[in-house]
């Protein structure tokens, strides 16, 4: 009796570690698959891509300019067209997602005023641009409504005299309360005169 008690208990004591042995080892596999799943997080945020921001320009108020070349890493660009308002606001707008902040801009536009084509590059902060659409703060609307999980808006100024400055912003408009923008990129553009008509 006594012998077949023990049988039975080493019988119990081998069957627990072969259990336990399977649980160490799914504990394993689970690990794992939570170490890789972390990882990929990790290299999508340091890999610098934004899942999603507005692009949008703007001039000095009644500056009538017509954008014909907005691009960005020379692989994506902007909204071109006609802008002769608001500045530092997003009002020409489209959209992208899931790229890298960009590091250059180049922009050709004409000023009929001034007779001018104006064309030129800037170099972007691409590090100060991420790391701005990785924190952005909440803003609030001219009714009051706060806006929780703002999207950034990538913003290109152009002045009146070729300046061209590039802005990352919480928000599009200046009037909207608690906006947080920095400047990311600034340079100034050349210029040739728009050929006479034959």
């Amino acid at each position: 009796m006594a012998c077949k008690l023990t049988k039975i208990f080493t019988g119990m004591i081998q069957g627990s570690k072969i259990l336990g042995c399977k649980i160490k080892g799914y504990k394993i596999i689970v690990c794992l698959v939570l170490g890789y799943t972390v990882l990929l997080s990790g290299c999508s945020v340091l890999s610098g891509n934004i899942d999603y921001m507005l692009v949008g320009s703007g001039t000095v108020q009644g500056n009538e300019i017509m954008v014909s070349e907005l691009k960005f890493d020379d692989a994506w660009g902007g909204a071109p067209g006609r802008l002769g308002c608001c500045p530092l606001s997003a009002g020409k707008r489209s959209s992208i997602s899931d790229i890298p902040f960009p590091k250059k801009l180049s922009v050709t536009w004409t000023d009929i005023s001034q007779n001018r084509i104006y064309f030129g590059e800037v170099t972007i902060d691409s590090k100060k641009g991420t790391a701005f659409t990785k924190n952005i703060p909440p803003y609030t609307y001219g009714s009051g409504r706060k806006n929780m999980d703002p999207n950034p808006y990538l913003i290109v100024e152009f002045g009146e005299n070729g300046e061209i400055e590039v802005w990352v912003a919480s928000a599009a408009y200046v009037s909207y309360s608690d906006r947080v923008i920095t400047q990311v990129g600034a340079g100034q553009a050349q210029w040739r005169a728009v050929p006479e008509d034959n």
